[in-house]
């Protein structure tokens, strides 16, 4: 398997992780009973948890991005080693950027965000076709 599918494999099991995390942080500041149902009236409290759902959400937006390109440059034969060093980047950045996120790193969350975004970059320049790749 490519190491770019390998990378892609791996955000997904990062997605699970930023899922659990979200789990057990509203577990720890919640009865049970208060998180059974439809919570249409969920008052968030705290930062934790409102940090868990933040980088949940940001993960979801850049997986969004992230995935097709990588089936498109396999599908297109156009995996190479800038495909590769775009897809680590991007799953290094993200494994930084989750706990920056969660204790509220501010600087370091920042440059992490935007290696997974020049990573996601390196990866669109090679599928687009005049890129020549």
């Amino acid at each position: 398997m490519p190491i770019e599918l390998s990378f892609l494999s791996a955000s997904v099991a990062l997605v699970f992780v930023h899922l659990a995390a979200e789990a057990v942080i509203a577990n720890l500041n919640y009865k049970p009973s208060e998180l059974l149902g439809a919570r249409d009236n969920f008052e968030m409290r705290g930062h934790a948890l409102a940090r868990a759902k933040r980088a949940t959400q940001n993960m979801l937006e850049s997986m969004i991005l992230f995935a097709p390109l990588v089936l498109i440059a396999h599908a297109t034969h156009r995996l190479n080693e800038t495909t590769q060093l775009g897809a680590g980047l991007f799953l290094a950045g993200r494994l930084v950027y989750a706990p920056c996120y969660w204790f509220g790193v501010p600087v370091v969350r920042t440059l992490a965000w935007t290696a997974g975004i020049v990573g996601i970059a390196m990866i669109f320049l090679q599928v687009l076709p005049f890129s020549g790749a």
